[in-house]
């Protein structure tokens, strides 16, 4: 459910850039690597390939209901 619903969501008024803000230029453009889910359907994963465990700062939660 998103957080503000509005008529027009163009009508929304802009965040203006704080006064300290600096432009900065783009590196780089890439596409994230493609592959497979389980069905068989085509996804892009931004980190393909990588144990998703490291980029979790709580670690490993164990769901398990005992």
């Amino acid at each position: 459910m998103p957080a503000v619903t509005v008529e027009n969501p163009l009508a929304l008024p802009r965040v203006a850039a704080p006064a300290e803000a600096v432009a900065r230029p783009v590196l780089a453009v890439t596409t994230a690597p493609s592959g497979f889910e389980g069905e068989g359907f085509p996804v892009r994963r931004a980190f393909a390939g990588i144990n998703y465990r490291h980029l979790d700062s709580w670690g490993s939660i164990s769901t398990d209901a005992r």
